[in-house]
């Protein structure tokens, strides 16, 4: 496991990479990488348009049926 340091850059952080490790997953300067929250941490994963769009359908689906998950929680406590 590899440590990263935050760095800042202008208004936004920057998080700098290990040499060895950006050239074993074939990673470039400006190469866009997709970061998605976990309970536990952070992920980062190549950019892929697919699972942009798995996500966004996720997060609509939760927004959309918040109602209907919290009813079903309220519902297993009896």
């Amino acid at each position: 496991m590899a440590q990263v340091t935050l760095r800042q850059q202008g208004d936004a952080v920057g998080i700098e990479l290990p040499q060895d490790i950006r050239i074993r997953m074939d990673l470039e300067v400006g190469q866009q990488l997709t970061l998605i929250e976990l309970h536990d941490g952070l992920k980062l994963v190549r950019h892929d348009t697919a699972i942009e769009r798995q996500l966004d359908i996720a997060q609509k689906v939760l927004r959309d049926q918040a109602n209907i998950l919290r009813d079903l929680a309220e519902y297993d406590k009896h």
